[in-house]
């Protein structure tokens, strides 16, 4: 009799954990957290909320050397990434992103030291690719991206493992949509500032000097000339570290397992029975 009643409680747990997990084969969502922590000392630069992305290979948010998108023109001049979002969706209607802000009202920027997240539910058939944006702070058309969308997930929809990419000097890039101008009518707002400089070429290049920006005031501290001077070793200038990584199994995962394990002990233990009568 406690063999039966610990077999229908095995079989329940299985047939409830089977119902719980439905839908959540390898091939379909899997849970990703992005963290992005900047690694500015005190009087460095700021960053707009980090904009993540998600897609296949057919998205490409920027070329260096290339013309600026409307998209990347709005999100380093404004920290907007509005227009990004929606290039991205009409390249791949089943590409999927949102923005990662630090805890504050409002939208507030990543300020020098702050680390903010976000867990995204993820397809792996159609969002094998990671791609990040982020406007500089204080700039007129600086911001910071990937050029080459990262892998996240292989052909087989496996997840390649947990990432950390260390943002350098390297990864700053200047859109070539805005003279830079530190003064009051530059357009070089330090968050989210409307545009109104002198128009530039227009071609994304590696970024330029913020040096005119030091000894101003940014979101309560002076700006450092030392801190913000990413063109002295470029390489050794890391800004942010953005890490990559799947979220653990839920607890329903692990009910299954029991249930299962649990049928297997019933089933041996009344073969046993089976065989001592």
């Amino acid at each position: 009799m406690i063999l039966k009643k610990l077999s229908l409680t095995a079989a329940s747990a299985v047939v409830a954990a089977t119902a719980l997990l439905a839908g959540h084969s390898t091939a379909e969502a899997v849970s990703v957290k992005v963290t992005v922590t900047n690694l500015a000392n005190p009087g460095g630069l700021a960053l707009t909320p980090l904009y993540t992305a998600f897609h296949d290979s057919s998205f490409d948010a920027f070329t260096v050397g290339n013309e600026a998108s409307a998209g990347i023109e709005r999100l380093a001049e404004l920290g907007d990434p509005s227009q990004v979002r929606q290039i991205r969706l009409e390249t791949q209607p089943a590409s999927t992103g949102g923005v990662i802000a630090a805890a504050g009202n409002g939208i507030p920027p990543i300020e020098p030291g702050e680390t903010a997240s976000s867990v995204f539910q993820l397809n792996p058939a159609d969002h094998q690719f990671f791609t990040y944006l982020s406007m500089v702070l204080p700039s007129n058309d600086t911001f910071i991206g990937n050029d080459d969308a990262l892998r996240i997930f292989d052909n087989d929809g496996n997840f390649l493992g947990d990432q950390v990419i260390t943002v350098t000097g390297n990864q700053i890039y200047d859109a070539g949509t805005e003279v830079n101008d530190a003064s009051p009518t530059g357009g070089a707002a330090p968050f989210a500032g409307a545009p109104g400089g002198a128009d530039e070429n227009g071609v994304i290049t590696a970024g330029q000097s913020l040096q005119d920006f030091a000894g101003l005031f940014l979101f309560g501290q002076q700006l450092d000339a030392n801190q913000i001077d990413f063109l002295r070793d470029p390489a050794n200038f890391e800004l942010a570290r953005i890490e990559i990584s799947v979220v653990p199994l839920p607890p329903a995962f692990a009910v299954f397992g029991a249930a299962l394990f649990g049928l297997g002990w019933l089933g041996r233990r009344r073969k046993k029975a089976a065989l001592a009568a």
